[in-house]
């Protein structure tokens, strides 16, 4: 279900102590979930996942308008 407004915090600025918190966070979410993967290789691309669902880089779609595309 998609919010119909922002839900981050606009004025606030992150400390060095907030990046550590977000990391331990992840690694703990990734720890939990990594048992589920057999492999070793599985097991490091679910982690690369995690940071880049988490990250602000622009989600790449199945398609965009013509106006976007690069002539």
């Amino acid at each position: 279900m998609k919010l119909e407004h922002h839900t981050t915090l606009v004025a606030t600025t992150t400390t060095p102590t907030d990046l550590v918190c977000w990391v331990e966070d992840l690694m703990d979410l990734h720890a939990r979930i990594a048992p589920r993967f057999a492999r070793p290789e599985p097991r490091k691309r679910s982690l690369s996942y995690l940071q880049g669902v988490m990250s602000e880089v622009p989600r790449k779609r199945g398609h965009a308008p013509k106006a976007h595309h690069p002539a």
